[in-house]
């Protein structure tokens, strides 16, 4: 009786335990930006980091830039100047 009381103690623990979520609940923000030189249009997409870091996807390449104290939503609207961005 004894085995089946540690038993079923040792299964609920395990039922009932579990690990932290890995990813934020906060949903991630980006935005897709294309951009016309001379007829030739090139799209990017540019996704907040969340630590004051871009990154931006280019032909599948991604580099990670610093926003050097500028707010995403700033860059975003400052580069839609003279880009098409869309959320």
């Amino acid at each position: 009786m004894k085995k089946l009381f540690l038993f079923l103690a040792l299964g609920s623990s395990i039922v009932f335990t579990s690990c932290n979520k890995d990813d934020d609940d906060k949903a991630s923000s980006c935005s897709t930006c294309d951009l016309d030189v001379l007829g030739t249009v090139t799209s990017s997409k540019y996704c907040d980091n969340g630590d004051g870091t871009i990154s931006v996807t280019t032909q599948g390449t991604t580099q990670t830039v610093e926003l050097d104290g500028v707010s995403f939503d700033t860059f975003i609207s400052q580069l839609d100047l003279v880009a098409d961005c869309k959320k």
